[in-house]
């Protein structure tokens, strides 16, 4: 059976890791519904095999992505729309790595600190502490490397 390549015309796709599991989701935005795949592997050819990692799963992972999926960052010279690139823990602490939505040449990524409210949302705030964003630089660059670009 060959591959057939699948395009959805009013959904939107958008991959991101789930700490290390890479994940797309397929945004219905007309119909605010959101579908999330586990993308299980990537042919030579560049079509991705996609599995149903099941509705428990994705409960979870919509609790603690959904408020926090897309954000607006205001820039110097323009307001910037990114979408989850990475959402993951180090050294106990959540964080969360965007890129920009509208833009996919630009290879610039923000990062925040997430921290639960208590309410099933997620807050995001900058990093402050110079050593702390340099470290989390490097584990970015460290854990993401094969989809950075890196060695």
């Amino acid at each position: 059976m060959e591959h057939h390549n699948f395009r959805f015309l009013k959904g939107r796709e958008y991959a991101f890791f789930h700490e290390d599991v890479h994940l797309l989701m397929i945004d219905f935005e007309r119909d605010e519904k959101k579908e999330i795949f586990r993308i299980d592997e990537q042919d030579e050819d560049g079509t991705y095999i996609l599995e149903y990692p099941g509705e428990l799963y994705i409960e979870q992972i919509k609790e603690i992505i959904t408020s926090i999926f897309f954000v607006q960052v205001n820039e110097e010279h323009r307001e910037g729309r990114y979408a989850l690139g990475a959402y993951f823990t180090w050294q106990r602490k959540e964080y969360a790595l965007y890129y920009d939505r509208e833009n996919l040449v630009n290879q610039e990524l923000v990062f925040f600190r997430a921290a639960a409210t208590g309410t099933g949302d997620y807050e995001l705030s900058n990093i402050t502490d110079e050593d702390e964003y340099r470290e989390v630089v490097e584990h970015i660059q460290e854990r993401y490397a094969d989809i950075l670009g890196g060695e």
